[in-house]
C-alpha cells in the first residue's frame, strides 16, 4: 500500500478526503516555511531554540488537525475544514517567527500573504476582514513585545511601522479577490444548476462527442420511455455511424458527417436503432460545437430524445386519412397536411377555428393562400429545410383580430414517401400562450415581493450590479439607502400579523411615492427595505430624499383590520457610491452600518451616512 493510500484510505467519505488532500497542502507549505526557518537559523537571524519550537509547533499542528479530521470530530463544526483555525495558527506562528527574528522581520511578514492564499476560495468577507485585524493587532503586539523585552531587536522601528503599513495596505485586497471569486463561484454553480435542470428537463438524454466524432460522454439524466434503455449500451468511443443502425441512409450520414465536419450546430437529426424487443427505435439529437478558449474545434455537445411514438403516430396517420381525421380532430393542436407543393390536403378542426377558415375552402390551396403573405414569408426557408427530409421546429407570435396575440410552437415533419422521397409534410401548431403567460408568472414571482409587490433581494442584487455597472461607465453616482421600520413588531404583537402586512404594504406605497420612478424600492425581508437612488448629485441629495421618507413613515397608519391607526418611525443609512464603497457588496455593508449607527442613536430624524 503506498503512503497516500495509507494517509488517505479510498474508503474514507469522499468529502473528509477531500479535506486531508487540502491538509496535505497546507502541511506542505508548512514544510517549505521549515526550510525558511532552517535558514533564517543558518543565517543567524534566528535563534536554535526558537527554530527548533517552530519546527515542533509544525508537526504538532499537522499532526493534531491530521487526527481530528481522519477521526471525523471536524464535522461537528459549522467549518468542518477548520480552514479559519487553520488560518489564524498559521498567522500566529508567523508572528512568532516575526517576534523571534532580531532582524528581516519584514520578511517573515510575507508569510501572512501565503497564509491568506487559503482562504481566498473558502471565507467570507466578514472573515477576510476578522482575520485581517487579528494579523495586524498580532502584528503590532509583536512590535511592542520587542520594545518591551526585547529592545536590543528594534534596530530600525520606522521599518518595522513600513511593514506593519504595509500589512494594513495589501492585506484587504485579499477581501475583494476572495469576494470575487465566491461571486463567481456562486454564478458558476447556479449556471451548472441551471443547465443540468433544463438538460433534463428538456430531453431525455444528453452527449458529448470528441474532435474526431467519438462519443466521450452518455447521460440519461431524464428518461421517460422503456425503449430508451435501449440506448444505454452505446460503447465510448464510437462514433455515431459505427453504430447498428436502421436510418438514415448512406446519404443521411454523408450530409451529417459534412455538417460535423464543417463544426455547424445541427438540430433534430433523426436516427432509428433496433431496440431491445427487436422493435425500430427513433431518436432525434440535437448538437452544438465546442471550442477551446483559443477558438480551436474540440467536439460536439448535445442532446436527444426517443421521439419512436411520434414516428408511430406519424405513420398511423399515413395509414388512414379517416382515422387520421378522427384522430386530428380531438387533439388540441392544430394539424396540417400538405403536399410537396405545399398545397393543403388536410387541416384539422383546430387549425380551422384558430385562424377562421374552413376546410371546403382551404383544401387544395397553397400555403401562401392559407396563411397570408406576412406568415408565408416566415415560413418559407423552413420548408426549404423540410424539403430536404429535416423536421424543422420554431416558434410565431401570431396576432388576433381583437388585438391578442398568441404564441404558437409549430413543428414542421417531411413526409416521407416510399422511395426514401419528400411527397409533402405536416405542420403541428401548438398554441402555447398559456405557457409563456405561467412562465412570466413564475418570473414576477421569483424576483417580486409576494407581499408588497416590490422587487426582493433577488431583483435587488441585480439592480444594484447594474446601477454599479452604470455608474462606473458613466462617471456618476448613486445613493443605497438601507431603511429599517422602527416600532414595528409592536404593531405584530398588538394588532396580530394581518395588521402587520397591511402595514408593510402601506410602507412600501409611501416609500415608492417619495422617489422617482428610475429608482429601486426593494423589500428585502422582514421589515427591511432598500431604496436605490440613480444618478445623484451628492450625499446632499440622498439625505433630502431620506428625510422625505422619514416623514412619510412617521405619520399614522390607518390598519383598516385593526379599525384604527398605528404609527411608526424609520432608521435610513445611507451609502454613496463611489465615495463610500466601490462595489455592491461594500456599498450594502456600508448603508447597513450606517443604518445599524442610527437606530443605536434612538433618533430616526437624524440620518447618518456611511
Amino acid at each position: 500500500m503506498s503512503l497516500a493510500a495509507f494517509l488517505i484510505p479510498p474508503s474514507l467519505e469522499a468529502r473528509q478526503a477531500l479535506r486531508l488532500k487540502r491538509l496535505a497542502v497546507a502541511a506542505l507549505t508548512y514544510l517549505l516555511t521549515s526550510v525558511f526557518v532552517g535558514l533564517a537559523y543558518a543565517v543567524e537571524l534566528l535563534p536554535g531554540d526558537a527554530a527548533l519550537e517552530i519546527a515542533a509547533a509544525y508537526a504538532a499542528i499537522n499532526v493534531a488537525l491530521y487526527a481530528v479530521i481522519r477521526s471525523g470530530f471536524n464535522v461537528r463544526f459549522a467549518d468542518p475544514s477548520l480552514t479559519r483555525f487553520q488560518i489564524l495558527v498559521g498567522i500566529t506562528m508567523v508572528m512568532f517567527i516575526a517576534y523571534n527574528m532580531d532582524r528581516g522581520r519584514e520578511i517573515a511578514l510575507f508569510g501572512c500573504f501565503l497564509v491568506f492564499l487559503f482562504g481566498i476560495f473558502r471565507l467570507t468577507p466578514r472573515e477576510f476582514i476578522a482575520i485581517t485585524l487579528y494579523t495586524l493587532m498580532a502584528y503590532a503586539l509583536v512590535i511592542a513585545l520587542l520594545m518591551r523585552l526585547r529592545p536590543d531587536a528594534i534596530t530600525n522601528l520606522p521599518r518595522d511601522l513600513i511593514g506593519w503599513l504595509m500589512l494594513a495596505g495589501f492585506l484587504p485586497c485579499f477581501n475583494i479577490i476572495g469576494g470575487q471569486f465566491n461571486a463567481l463561484r456562486r454564478k458558476l454553480r447556479a449556471s451548472e444548476a441551471r443547465f443540468r435542470s433544463l438538460t433534463e428537463m428538456s430531453s431525455d438524454f444528453y452527449w458529448e462527442t470528441d474532435a474526431e466524432h467519438r462519443i466521450v460522454e452518455r447521460g440519461l439524466p431524464g428518461v421517460r420511455t422503456e425503449g430508451m434503455l435501449s440506448f444505454r449500451r452505446v460503447a465510448l468511443g464510437q462514433r455515431r455511424w459505427e453504430i447498428p443502425y436502421l436510418a438514415p441512409d448512406e446519404a443521411g450520414w454523408r450530409a451529417h458527417r459534412e455538417i460535423l465536419d464543417a463544426h455547424l450546430p445541427f438540430r433534430a437529426f433523426e436516427i432509428s436503432r433496433p431496440g431491445d424487443d427487436g422493435t425500430e427505435r427513433h431518436v432525434a439529437i440535437s448538437g452544438d460545437p465546442v471550442l477551446d478558449a483559443t477558438g480551436a474545434f474540440t467536439g460536439y455537445r448535445g442532446v436527444g430524445t426517443d421521439i419512436t411514438a411520434r414516428k408511430r403516430d406519424e405513420q398511423a396517420l399515413r395509414d388512414s386519412s379517416e382515422k387520421l381525421r378522427l384522430f386530428a380532430d380531438n387533439i388540441p393542436t392544430m394539424t396540417v397536411w400538405w403536399d410537396e407543393n405545399l398545397r393543403c390536403l388536410f387541416a384539422n378542426k383546430v387549425f380551422t377555428d384558430f385562424f377562421g377558415l374552413a376546410v371546403e375552402e382551404i383544401i387544395g390551396k397553397h400555403v401562401r393562400v392559407v396563411l397570408g403573405e406576412e406568415m408565408y414569408r416566415e415560413l418559407e426557408g423552413h420548408f426549404v429545410e423540410v424539403r430536404r427530409g429535416y423536421p424543422v421546429t420554431y416558434g410565431s407570435i401570431r396576432p388576433l383580430a381583437n388585438g391578442e396575440s398568441r404564441h404558437l410552437e409549430i413543428r414542421v415533419v417531411p413526409h416521407i414517401g416510399e422511395h426514401d422521397q419528400v411527397t409533402g409534410c405536416f405542420s403541428v401548431i401548438t398554441d402555447i400562450t398559456g405557457h409563456k403567460l405561467a412562465e412570466e408568472r413564475i418570473q414576477r414571482i421569483a424576483h417580486h415581493d409576494s407581499l408588497t409587490g416590490l422587487p426582493n433581494r433577488l431583483l435587488f442584487n441585480d439592480r444594484l450590479d447594474q446601477a454599479v455597472r452604470l455608474a462606473r461607465r458613466t462617471g456618476t453616482q448613486f445613493a443605497l439607502l438601507y431603511v429599517d421600520l422602527d416600532k414595528f413588531k409592536p404593531v405584530n404583537d398588538t394588532f396580530g400579523h394581518a395588521a402587520g402586512d397591511e402595514l408593510l404594504k402601506a410602507v412600501a406605497g409611501r416609500i415608492r411615492r417619495q422617489v422617482r420612478d428610475s429608482d429601486t424600492v426593494a423589500r428585502l425581508g422582514g421589515d427591511e427595505f432598500a431604496v436605490v437612488l440613480l444618478d445623484v448629485r451628492g450625499r446632499p441629495q440622498a439625505q433630502a430624499v431620506a428625510a422625505k421618507i422619514v416623514a412619510a413613515l412617521a405619520e399614522p397608519m390607518d390598519l383598516g383590520s385593526a379599525s384604527q391607526g398605528a404609527g411608526i418611525g424609520a432608521s435610513i443609512g445611507i451609502a454613496i457610491f463611489p465615495a463610500d464603497a466601490g462595489d455592491a457588496d461594500s456599498i450594502v455593508a456600508a448603508a447597513d452600518a450606517a443604518m445599524y449607527e442610527v437606530k443605536q442613536a434612538g433618533s430616526a430624524a437624524l440620518l447618518c451616512a456611511a
